[in-house]
């Protein structure tokens, strides 16, 4: 518990200040490096002893992402996905396994190296929205944890992630939509028959992002995705309640 708050207490001031600087470039190389860092991670429970894979997996993310910085690149990305598929004649192994190997890391590429770099499509609409979802997933994340270690009784999903309960979720998305909506009042300035469904809804989606990434995890068999984090465990384990809301908030954007 110790190391969990030392760490939030040194990671939430240098994230906040990266945001709330208001530059777009800064931003943008930020997502860009968490991206790297969890793209690596992921490959790495995928393929932990095919370096061959790892690097393929991440260089195929990156690319993707770099279509996002770049709205210009977008076109690109269907000629990445062929690469990716390319490359995967040249790997390694039988048929049935290199197909196999192929649909994890087109999967690992999109889900951290297209869907999490939303975040810097989200920045150039206001630096406030981006502010506005980390909140609202940190006041989901933060109750969700410690209402489930102190009242928890009943699970919410066991066989994918075994800590989770229902009491800790309904704690999750109850906090998750009061930050929301004064957060998004004061921050967005959005009328409050927005807010009063767009908040519960990003609320649970954070849920579902961080559950997503519990099978994954299952999936290899992996306790936690790294250990960069003391007390938290790899940064994927951070980011898992992000991803989800940071493309969902781009769309609302559209919608609003």
């Amino acid at each position: 518990m110790r190391a969990r708050v030392l760490t939030a207490l040194v990671g939430l001031p240098l994230v906040v200040g990266i945001v709330v600087a208001d530059r777009v470039w800064l931003f943008a190389l930020f997502i860009e490096a968490l991206a790297l860092i969890a793209l690596y991670e992921y490959h790495r429970m995928a393929f932990p002893t095919h370096r061959g894979m790892r690097l393929t997996g991440v260089a195929a993310g990156m690319l993707l992402s770099l279509t996002l910085v770049a709205p210009g690149l977008s076109s690109l990305v269907p000629l990445v996905v062929v690469v990716l598929f390319a490359a995967f004649v040249f790997i390694g192994g039988a048929p049935e396994e290199r197909h196999r190997h192929l649909g994890v890391a087109l999967a690992g590429a999109f889900y951290l190296g297209y869907l999490f770099p939303h975040f810097i499509v989200l920045y150039r609409a206001g630096y406030e929205w981006v502010l506005w979802v980390l909140i609202v997933v940190f006041c989901t994340d933060s109750a969700g944890y410690f209402a489930g270690v102190a009242v928890g009784r009943r699970k919410l999903y066991p066989s994918v992630s075994p800590g989770k309960t229902v009491e800790g979720a309904v704690a999750a998305t109850v906090a998750g939509a009061l930050a929301g909506w004064v957060f998004g009042w004061w921050l967005l300035a959005l009328p409050m028959a927005h807010l009063l469904w767009i908040s519960p809804a990003f609320a649970v989606i954070a849920q579902v992002g961080d559950l997503f990434e519990s099978i994954i995890k299952r999936g290899f068999a992996a306790k936690d995705s790294g250990g960069i984090l003391p007390g938290h465990g790899g940064l994927l384990d951070r980011l898992d309640s992000l991803v989800f809301p940071g493309v969902l908030s781009t769309y609302c954007l559209r919608l609003l």
